[in-house]
């Protein structure tokens, strides 16, 4: 009894005891569970049972409190969690997910369609069988022989009727109201399949902050689109708006301004999905999405950077002078190459009349001849093509033969490059084949579909060789992070006994 004598003893002999264990973090708990075992089960002392029974107690009192404190490291992760989760709700994440950019392609797949069925439209005279702009109740075609009949009422008392169609028949009638009523429902689907998905991903953040702005500008210039649509059909139904007796059109002005409107469509959507898509491309692997940004920004491709934008450039300009050789049936006459009667170029005076001008000082002579005379417009168009096509074929050369390029260009833009030459070839037999054979519909709506088809893949060229510096910055702040990391689970890797 004199080993109990003392209660202060008595009362130690009873607590628990703390071991080291218990300050330690759960992952090193969980490595070193066969070390922890061993290290809290003691051997029981033959002399003294009383202290045996105190520290099997002990042992036990040691194991509770080491599930305590596992379970609270539980908890705290857990809430750690969870309001690391709730605070990622509240704010835009830095990419995009990708079901974004896959939309967004989508959406561009489907402007491109319009544009194609749109040319259609304008070939096939359908454009201006529709004569009012309902947004809502237009979505419906006439239900009944009545609304048939008012329709058709309504066309007959348009320029174009009096002055081409004379003569048409309410079943002739159908099937250009119908083009132009597919046309007009394809803007309206455009409309609703991109702004209704694009107000759920910015509700669901699932967009980062500047590509919801992005979503807001192509937004609205869809709406813009569609005033710009109407805005040109209208020019079609007045007799002030054309010449006394031509044949009635819409405004050349108008239609390159529809027609550039769409382009501005399509390449936003088609940027922003491949750079989103690229952006998860490069965060894939920080490390080498690094070193592949820094190889582009060496100064040594600033030249072939440059040379890609004003390619774009290039491209795009050549397709709205085509917008205007359509508008003015431009393309009707010349149709030889490369002549253009009895030279390589009309006359002069031909060139440059004075019948085009409207000022008594001839002050806007040479702008409204380039604008509005057929044979400057179509030799201002076959320049702009023979210029692109002489870029494309020069900007290949320089990739195939500067040293400089072949070390630093990646595979990928060279992949890109043949691309374009391949569609350039394209788009040039597309262009004259149907200048040759007088502009037959399929021929104009492919030569159409090809310029579209040129743009798409320099922009794709252009996205390989671009250094997004935003991204740059999420990969230098994503290295950073795995380095810690890597660094946090070594310094706790447990030792080995």
């Amino acid at each position: 009894m004199a080993s109990i004598g003392n209660p202060a003893l008595l009362f130690r002999s009873f607590a628990p005891r703390l071991s080291k264990e218990l300050f330690t973090c759960r992952q090193c708990l969980v490595r070193t569970q066969n070390y922890v075992t061993r290290s809290t089960i003691r051997k029981p002392s033959v002399a003294r049972p009383f202290s045996q029974a105190t520290r099997v107690n002990s042992t036990s009192l040691n194991a509770r409190a080491r599930y305590a404190f596992v379970r609270y490291a539980s908890d705290s992760a857990a809430a750690t969690a969870e309001a690391g989760a709730s605070e990622t709700k509240s704010k835009f994440p830095e990419v995009s997910d990708k079901k974004v950019a896959y939309w967004l392609l989508g959406s561009a797949a489907s402007v491109f369609g319009i544009v194609v069925f749109g040319g259609l439209t304008r070939l096939t005279e359908s454009g201006l069988s529709i004569t009012e702009w309902r947004p809502v109740t237009g979505s419906l075609p006439p239900m009944n022989a009545e609304d048939w009949e008012s329709e058709f009422a309504k066309y007959r008392a348009s320029p174009e009727f009096h002055i081409l169609n004379p003569t048409m028949t309410l079943s002739e009638f159908k099937s250009i109201y119908y083009m132009e009523w597919i046309h007009r429902l394809w803007g309206r689907f455009v409309g609703l399949s991109f702004v209704l998905p694009a107000i759920y991903f910015v509700a669901k953040k699932q967009v980062s902050k500047p590509m919801a702005l992005r979503l807001g500008g192509i937004t609205g210039l869809i709406g813009f689109q569609g005033f710009i649509g109407w805005w040109m059909v209208k020019s079609g139904l007045k007799d002030d708006l054309f010449a006394p007796g031509s044949h009635p059109r819409v405004s050349q002005y108008r239609l390159t301004a529809h027609l550039g409107a769409a382009f501005a469509c399509y390449t936003a959507m088609l940027w922003n999905g491949l750079a989103i898509l690229r952006s998860h491309r490069l965060m894939s692997d920080p490390d080498a999405g690094i070193k592949l940004l820094d190889s582009l920004r060496d100064p040594k491709l600033k030249i072939f950077r440059r040379s890609v934008a004003g390619l774009a450039l290039l491209v795009f300009v050549t397709a709205m002078s085509g917008a205007l050789v359509a508008g003015l049936d431009a393309g009707l006459i010349y149709n030889e190459f490369p002549f253009m009667g009895n030279g390589l170029a009309p006359p002069m005076s031909e060139l440059f009349d004075d019948r085009y001008s409207r000022h008594e000082d001839r002050s806007d002579r040479w702008w409204r001849n380039m604008l509005e005379n057929p044979s400057l417009v179509q030799l201002d168009h076959r320049i702009l093509a023979m210029t692109t096509f002489t870029s494309i074929m020069a900007l290949w050369a320089y990739t195939r033969r500067s040293p400089t390029m072949k070390q630093f260009l990646p595979a990928a833009a060279k992949k890109g490059v043949h691309g374009v030459v391949a569609f350039a070839f394209v788009q040039v037999g597309l262009g004259l084949t149907t200048l040759l054979y007088l502009v037959p519909t399929p021929l104009a709506s492919a030569h159409q579909a090809g310029s579209l088809f040129l743009l798409t893949w320099v922009f794709v060229l252009g996205s390989r060789v671009w250094h997004p510096s935003r991204t740059a910055k999420l990969l230098q702040m994503a290295a950073k992070a795995r380095g810690h990391t890597l660094s946090n689970a070594t310094r706790h890797i447990p030792p080995k006994f």
